[in-house]
């Protein structure tokens, strides 16, 4: 989940309630956030400290650090109280649940079978994301947080959008307005949004993101003024991503030939928010991640898939029933040129 997030808002339901289409989904409120516990809070606004400085004060005691590594240890701790037996299992985040997933990924490569990271930047050289804690700043109303974030998250969202769709910027106003009041009277709510915050700004993977060794897909729209697409480049570049695929590019491109994939294509609409505005979306991750789900993999962990690259004149790979050279032909699963297949034999 993104920042800020929590599972009893309207907006970030739409996330899960997207996904439950598509996925057996497994989601959860962060630490500090939603209804999960706000346990490592230091009282910085009594020590004259806010977001928007430099470095908190050096001199306060901590009881718990609060770091991008404590949020991916959480995330990794839960899976593995949660599905001992299942894992490694798919995981896909989104802004801050896509930095948070970097950090899981590199701590804890072997729960993850799959990565996709929606919208959530490297850090560092690499660039960061919006710096939304400014919108958490004493001198923003509710109101003009909500406006900025409306049109930080979707550049369609201007001035002339405002005017045309009227009907649909209420409808946009209204439940931000009403999300933004989720859990406002809760004991140390605004702290804990400070405290994910302050984590937020110092996350930074960049350095280590060549150790991936896991598929990872990197999404992104270009109506996203929070997260841009130019940001999402580099940390694919950084990962190893060779090529930029579409929606059509991907389904025939040799897999065994690249590494990564990203997907950053114009056909992601709905700027940050573009995983639940954008119904192609969760469908297309879907079957990146299924396609070619059961494949071999190499001493380095890499998956390998082979592609059929001739035979049409005799109609493709011929596949037997059997692993005898004398079994019966199966007729109606020949592998045709340009196909993808996985030489282990447990496709089906």
């Amino acid at each position: 989940m993104g920042s800020v997030a929590d599972l009893r808002k309207t907006t970030d339901q739409q996330f899960v309630n997207a996904g439950v289409g598509v996925f057996k989904v497994f989601a959860f409120d962060h630490r500090n956030t939603g209804r999960s516990t706000i346990k490592d809070w230091v009282d910085w606004d009594g020590l004259g400290w806010s977001p928007l400085s430099e470095q908190p004060p050096v001199t306060v005691p901590r009881d718990e650090p609060c770091t991008m590594e404590d949020y991916a240890d959480d995330a990794a701790a839960l899976l593995e109280a949660v599905f001992p037996d299942r894992l490694p299992i798919f995981v896909m985040g989104v802004s801050f649940g896509a930095m948070v997933a970097q950090h899981m990924a590199l701590r804890h490569p072997k729960l993850i079978k799959r990565l996709v990271l929606c919208c959530g930047p490297s850090g560092g050289p690499g660039g960061s994301a919006y710096p939304i804690q400014e919108w958490y700043e004493p001198s923003f109303s509710m109101e003009e947080r909500v406006l900025r974030r409306m049109a930080q998250a979707n550049s369609s969202r201007d001035a002339a959008w405002k005017e045309r769709c009227k009907s649909e910027f209420e409808m946009v106003h209204t439940l931000l307005m009403r999300d933004e009041k989720v859990g406002l009277d809760e004991p140390l709510r605004q702290q804990g949004i400070h405290r994910q915050l302050e984590a937020r700004r110092g996350h930074d993977t960049w350095a280590r993101l060549p150790e991936l060794k896991m598929d990872t897909l990197v999404c992104g729209s270009p109506q996203d003024d929070i997260t841009p697409v130019s940001l999402l480049e580099k940390l694919a570049d950084r990962i190893g991503c060779e090529r930029k695929l579409d929606f059509e590019e991907w389904k025939c491109c040799c897999p065994g030939e690249i590494r990564y994939r990203i997907c950053v294509e114009k056909k992601l609409l709905g700027g940050h928010a573009f995983a639940a505005a954008d119904a192609k979306c969760l469908p297309f991750i879907n079957e990146w991640l299924r396609r070619w789900g059961h494949s071999t993999e190499t001493s380095n962990g890499h998956s390998v898939i082979w592609k059929v690259v001739g035979g049409a004149d005799k109609g493709g790979i011929i596949v037997r029933s059997g692993p005898g050279l004398s079994d019966e032909l199966v007729k109606d699963r020949a592998a045709f040129p340009g196909d993808a297949f996985c030489p282990c034999g447990i496709c089906g």
